[in-house]
């Protein structure tokens, strides 16, 4: 048998240095702006007050007139312009 003198003691685990370091801290703080990031842009009431305010109306929205129908010739033109230049 053992005596008293042999047995094992239980000494408690003591790290010699801190458990995180600088690296630790600035990746937390990356995660943390990115979730505030999420949070923000995710918000339903800023999104309806953007939505609100980048609105123009159809009256405010300048004619935009099509010009296929004026001259069909000028497409083909582009395309024989664009590929005698490759």
């Amino acid at each position: 048998m053992n005596s008293p003198e042999q047995r094992a003691k239980a000494v408690p685990y003591r790290p010699r240095r801190a458990a995180l370091n600088w690296v630790d801290y600035l990746v937390i703080a990356a995660i943390s702006l990115t979730f505030a990031a999420v949070v923000a842009a995710s918000n339903p009431h800023m999104a309806r007050a953007q939505a609100r305010s980048t609105v123009i109306p159809a009256a405010e929205l300048p004619v935009q007139g099509s010009q296929v129908g004026e001259r069909p010739g000028m497409i083909k033109a582009r395309i024989g312009l664009t590929l005698a230049g490759r």
